[in-house]
């Protein structure tokens, strides 16, 4: 499948505050990935700064082959963007900011808007600073899915939504996914949802890319060693691993490349009995950024 977002070595600081370093990433037509961080670990400046809303200082980010932030008005009719607070203007009625975001776009799926209205409880004659954070949120989620994107760009999208509102909100990523093709870049810190919803994983730490991958596949790599040996175990290990925590004869090793024969040969250097603990997506995040 081909890169609709390619992002090479970006780099974006804020005076003396690196916020994104030397990241590099790509994310193919017709997928789903999750954009999973911290609060603080650069999701939002990343976003912003792949569409142009601030500027990078060095580095290439370019969506469906057209540079940010110099996108083309023929690539920006294809992208939808929902920012963790949508900015909607709240003087108007939800009908006329449908109305007025229609107007800009060359596709709109009028069946699409009346259905999400109707399924998320949102009257069109309400006026936007009467409604819930919710409802706005819901509000901005409808507008930014009514012009048919080929690329929905989506920053902590649930994050004011009740249980119910964020499972059927999913519901309607995957449903969009599968039956037309879209590629959905999201990001969240909710572990649960981005199972729910994306196959392909990315994590963000201190603004470098950690793992991209599929989320089994993280899974599979990274796992926790609980190691028990006959003698002190050393303060070092000639072994990849993310945390390293000891305490006399026994251990906690999280490592990132698990591999068995890895794992056989630490065995015998230390003489240890080792356990393998495979790990949640949460887990692994907690971990990851503890």
């Amino acid at each position: 499948m081909e890169n609709i977002i390619e992002v090479k070595n970006l780099q974006k600081s804020f005076k003396k505050n690196v916020v994104i370093s030397n990241l590099s990433f790509s994310v193919k037509q017709g997928s789903v990935l999750g954009l999973l961080g911290t609060n603080g670990a650069g999701k939002t400046t990343l976003l912003q700064t792949m569409l142009g809303f601030e500027s990078k200082d060095e580095g290439i980010c370019t969506i469906l082959g057209s540079d940010s932030p110099n996108l083309s008005a023929k690539v920006k009719q294809k992208i939808s963007f929902v920012p963790q607070e949508p900015g909607l203007l709240e003087w108007m009625k939800v009908k006329q900011i449908i109305a007025y975001t229609k107007s800009f776009y060359c596709e709109w799926d009028d069946s699409l808007v009346d259905q999400l209205l109707k399924e998320w409880s949102i009257d069109s004659e309400q006026v936007i600073d009467k409604m819930s954070v919710g409802q706005k949120q819901k509000l901005a989620i409808i507008l930014a899915l009514a012009n048919k994107p080929e690329i929905l760009i989506l920053d902590e999208p649930v994050a004011s939504l009740d249980p119910v509102s964020r499972r059927n909100f999913i519901k309607k990523l995957i449903e969009l996914n599968l039956d037309e093709n879209r590629s959905i870049l999201f990001s969240t810190h909710i572990t649960s949802d981005l199972e729910r919803v994306a196959a392909e994983v990315m994590i963000l730490k201190d603004g470098a890319n950690f793992f991209q991958g599929e989320i089994d596949q993280l899974k599979d790599k990274v796992v926790r060693l609980h190691v028990k040996s006959k003698s002190p175990l050393p303060e070092h290990l000639d072994f990849t691993t993310v945390k390293y925590e000891r305490s006399g004869n026994t251990a906690q090793i999280i490592t990132m490349n698990f591999n068995e024969l890895d794992v056989e040969q630490l065995k015998l250097s230390l003489d240890a009995d080792i356990q393998v603990e495979y790990l949640s997506l949460e887990d692994i995040f907690v971990e990851v950024h503890s």
